[in-house]
């Protein structure tokens, strides 16, 4: 696909948000990231009952936001270098996973945890394959026009 400045612009903001977000998260302490899952639980349990646990959930919340993170940087650098390549976004999102629980180390009350970034990798992946299946989707419509 052809380089596209507006949309590298915006997949690079999104990028930056992303990234500043997951920061934000991971400097709450302990309690204050504690409550906050709790407190999402709660509604989740209100609204569709008890199925997952307050652990799960919060391996739920790494996927995901790492999974956005891959997305992202996958648009930013689509759109900026018009690469295809799975591994140009997947490795510097590993690298910000990775900082990201050695900032957790520093944090009272949290830790940094090998298994979280095995699952923030899986999230990335999975954000770098939806992102390639949705440009791949397109280009099929656009040939069968």
């Amino acid at each position: 696909m052809q380089k596209n400045k507006p949309l590298a612009v915006v997949f690079w903001l999104l990028t930056a948000t992303v990234m500043v977000i997951i920061f934000m998260f991971s400097s709450d302490t302990g309690e204050e990231s504690e409550e906050v899952s709790q407190n999402l639980l709660g509604i989740i349990i209100e609204f569709i009952g008890q199925f997952i646990s307050h652990n799960t959930l919060r391996k739920i919340a790494h996927f995901t936001e790492f999974a956005a993170l891959g997305f992202c940087m996958t648009g930013a650098i689509h759109y900026t270098f018009g690469k295809r390549k799975f591994y140009l976004p997947f490795i510097p999102c590993v690298v910000y996973a990775i900082s990201d629980e050695i900032h957790q180390h520093f944090v009272p009350e949290r830790a940094c945890r090998v298994f979280d970034m095995f699952v923030d990798s899986c999230g990335i992946a999975t954000g770098i394959a939806i992102f390639f299946l949705i440009i791949w989707a397109i280009s099929k419509i656009v040939k069968n026009r």
